[in-house]
């Protein structure tokens, strides 16, 4: 049954004067979740399960944000996680060691002011300390006792006829005056002589023997020194240690830490005050504080990296990536000349630590890396950081900090293709992301709706500092983004792109003629593009007509997209039939201009033929069918039923209204059903009337009647239909179009068919 579109049938569902409001200055918030209800408790039902990870299936940017802030909500409902500090590693420079601390306790401030202390105050301490006075004592006293030590030797050594005498090398012995007066006598006897060299070996035992006990004065003297330095050393120290460890006392790793900081600065004391003593000068002139710089750099090793800071995080982390490249997930060591703790920069996985990390999937499928981060995370359990010098030549420089246990729900937003991809080409993909939620991506078109997008307009404004919208610019930038008139694109950022632009060119508030202006200057490719078309009709370059009938040519509708606009122009399809077996021929596929679907559809149309004329007789046909003047590629099943009644209208030599154009597909038993893309064909043959000269009145389109509520049509079209000057036909079988195409009932036309094909069998 042929049904006519009437005007009103064209119109938005809601006007203007259906709301309270007149700009969204003064619009009301309506809570829109209740259309999103279902999707959203399957939602937050995922987020309440255990360790699952979660895809969000949405088309779109703007309900993204509303997405997020129910794993925001979710998150603030979830304990606050433990902050995250690399320190250093004594045991292994190389591999820095995680702490965990409860928020806020500041241990990074503590490991600050606990190193001004041992850059600033504690050299000070010990400058000011006696320890110089005990040091000078204990110098003394070993002196004194080295000083009795060498006073008997020189006595044992004269007893034995020699002075003894200190040298650069060491000692020296000559003849004592005594024994060299008596040695005159008997110099010259052989026995005297080896008396001599007798004593002096006697001698050299001695001055051994004195020497070894000299040397254990000393080492006995710089361990009394180290003694009494350390002692003092951490007396001053432990007074600022004690606390640190009594505020820490329940962590061992940091109990740990601290001790071993105390033993690496005893060991290292020397850089906070000399102790090599050189008894030859006064003590207190030879202990210099050792250079400022070397010990400022040394006391560095323990500053503490505090890579996660929830001291102001209020639950449980939700943390959104604009990016997920390797290092922004997994974080960055940076390369400097001296690659420390400090160096070590988190990634957004490591803030993410006990709560949600929201990715898009765009972006994962853009960065390889990424994906490798986050599931390398999720396999293996651990946050693990590569320092990204470790594939470098310069091998010296590089850390391996501690790997954390990961406690972390990824959620993945994204489309429906973007699921498709990660689920076939990303191995583990649908192992770790166990549960997927699909998002509507359409609303219904109704008051509700119309003002949550006001208010929601009504914010950007506010945010924006924009001039107030009315509400017929409103409901005209909506119908600018709709697709049909039942339904609203949940994206609003088309809506929001057209509000911003009407700004700069609006007075005191955004009108109807601000959004008509930025959309014609958001659309100056397709008018170009329009303007050729037309001017293309009217020289007659391109063969159309749009008055008069003609046999085996039919109108086709088409739709062409060039950076992300879409237009519709009709096309003449023209099908030619004589004697022959080869059936009807596709000439786009047989030039290789054809894809799958179109190809298809042929088929479809051969079986229709056949069905419906051939069951008792094999018809020796042959029959051509062209899209004219297609250039390009094609495809799509939309325009089968225009070839289907041109294929008819060539067989049967019945001609066909050339002042309608067709679109819509069908099936083999000759059902029309619908296909895309409705309101920029029939915006499309409008135009080409338009070009070809006035409307005539009986010009319009046929459709089927499943795409009446597409029709989201400009105002000069819907005003022609109002006027009559223009048609919109509704059907759902090929009996209807043949009928509105060639004025002549169906059956008429279908007989016709049959005689002519017993004819070519003949």
């Amino acid at each position: 049954m042929v049904k006519k579109v009437k005007y009103q049938q064209l119109c938005d569902l809601c006007n203007s004067s259906d709301f309270s409001f007149t700009t969204t200055d003064s619009s009301i918030n309506n809570n829109l979740f209740m259309q999103q209800n279902e999707s959203i408790q399957a939602f937050c039902f995922g987020l309440n399960m255990d360790r699952y990870n979660i895809f969000a299936a949405y088309e779109g940017k703007s309900f993204t944000k509303e997405i997020i802030e129910i794993v925001k909500r979710k998150a603030k409902e979830l304990d606050t996680p433990l902050d995250l500090c690399y320190i250093f590693n004594f045991d292994r420079p190389d591999k820095p060691k995680i702490i965990t601390l409860k928020s806020g306790q500041n241990f990074k401030n503590d490991m600050i002011k606990f190193v001004t202390f041992l850059k600033t105050e504690l050299p000070q301490r010990l400058k000011c300390s006696d320890i110089a006075t005990q040091q000078d004592v204990l110098v003394s006293t070993i002196e004194m006792a080295k000083e009795n030590i060498f006073d008997n030797l020189t006595k044992e050594i004269y007893e034995l006829g020699f002075n003894i005498h200190q040298v650069e090398e060491g000692w020296s012995f000559s003849i004592a005056e005594k024994a060299e007066d008596k040695g005159k006598k008997k110099f010259k006897s052989i026995d005297n002589q080896e008396t001599i060299e007798k004593n002096i070996i006697e001698a050299k035992k001695l001055a051994n023997v004195a020497l070894s006990e000299m040397k254990a004065l000393e080492m006995k003297l710089e361990q009394m020194l180290d003694e009494v330095f350390d002692e003092e050393l951490l007396k001053h120290l432990n007074t600022v240690l004690y606390p640190l460890k009594g505020k820490y006392r329940n962590n061992k790793v940091i109990q740990k830490f601290l001790d071993q900081i105390s033993e690496d600065i005893i060991e290292n004391s020397d850089l906070f005050f000399p102790k090599e003593i050189d008894s030859s000068e006064p003590l207190k002139d030879i202990l210099p504080i050792l250079s400022s710089n070397n010990l400022a750099e040394f006391v560095k090793r323990y500053e503490v990296n505090l890579i996660v800071n929830n001291a102001i995080t209020h639950g449980a982390p939700a943390i959104v990536a604009d990016r997920c490249d390797y290092t922004d997930l997994l974080g960055n060591i940076i390369i400097k000349e001296n690659v420390d703790v400090m160096s070590i920069e988190s990634g957004l996985l490591h803030l993410a630590q006990g709560g949600f990390l929201i990715l898009k999937a765009h972006d994962l499928i853009e960065s390889t890396s990424g994906w490798q981060a986050i599931m390398q995370t999720l396999r293996s359990g651990f946050i693990h950081m590569v320092d990204p010098s470790e594939s470098s030549i310069n091998k010296s420089h590089t850390l391996e900090p501690q790997k954390i246990p990961a406690n972390i729900r990824v959620i993945i937003i994204g489309s429906e293709e973007e699921y498709s991809i990660l689920k076939e080409y990303a191995p583990y993909f649908s192992n770790y992301f166990q549960f997927r939620v699909d998002f509507l991506n359409t609303i219904n078109y109704d008051k509700a709706a119309i003002e949550y997008i006001g208010h929601e307009i009504k914010q950007l404004c506010y945010l924006e500092n924009l001039k107030p919208v009315t509400t017929e610019a409103l409901l005209l930038a909506i119908r600018k983004n709709q697709d049909r008139l039942d339904k609203i694109n949940f994206d609003l950022d088309p809506i929001f792109k057209l509000i911003r632009e009407a700004h700069t060119v609006s007075l005191e508030t955004i009108t109807e003629s601000e959004i008509e202006l930025v959309d014609r200057y958001n659309k100056t490719l397709v008018k170009k593009i329009n303007a050729s078309q037309e001017e293309s009709y009217k020289l007659s370059r391109t063969l159309m007509d749009v008055t008069g009938e003609k046999v085996g040519e039919v109108n086709g509708l088409c739709v062409y997209e060039i950076d992300g606009y879409a237009f519709g122009h009709p096309m003449k399809i023209s099908a030619t039939s004589y004697k022959g077996k080869s059936g009807v021929i596709n000439i786009e596929k047989a030039s290789n201009l054809s894809g799958n679907i179109y190809d298809k559809g042929i088929e479809i149309i051969e079986g229709f033929i056949g069905n419906k004329f051939a069951k008792f007789l094999e018809p020796n046909l042959k029959c051509k069918l062209c899209i004219e003047q297609s250039y390009g590629g094609i495809d799509g099943d939309s325009a089968s039923s225009a070839e289907l009644y041109a294929i008819l209208s060539s067989i049967s030599c019945i001609p066909v209204k050339q002042n309608l154009a067709v679109t819509g597909s069908i099936n083999q038993y000759g059902k029309i059903q619908p296909v895309g893309g409705l309101t920029q064909k029939v915006e499309g043959f409008f135009q080409a009337c338009i070009a070809k000269g006035e409307l005539t009145g009986d010009q319009g389109v046929i459709i089927p009647y499943q795409n009446a509520i597409d029709l989201v049509l400009a105002k000069e079209v819907i005003e022609a239909v109002k006027a009559e000057k223009f048609h919109i036909y509704l059907i759902d079988s090929y009996e209807d179009g043949i009928e509105l195409l060639t004025g002549l009932k169906s059956l008429v036309v279908e007989q016709q068919v049959k005689d002519v094909l017993i004819q070519m069998n003949l």
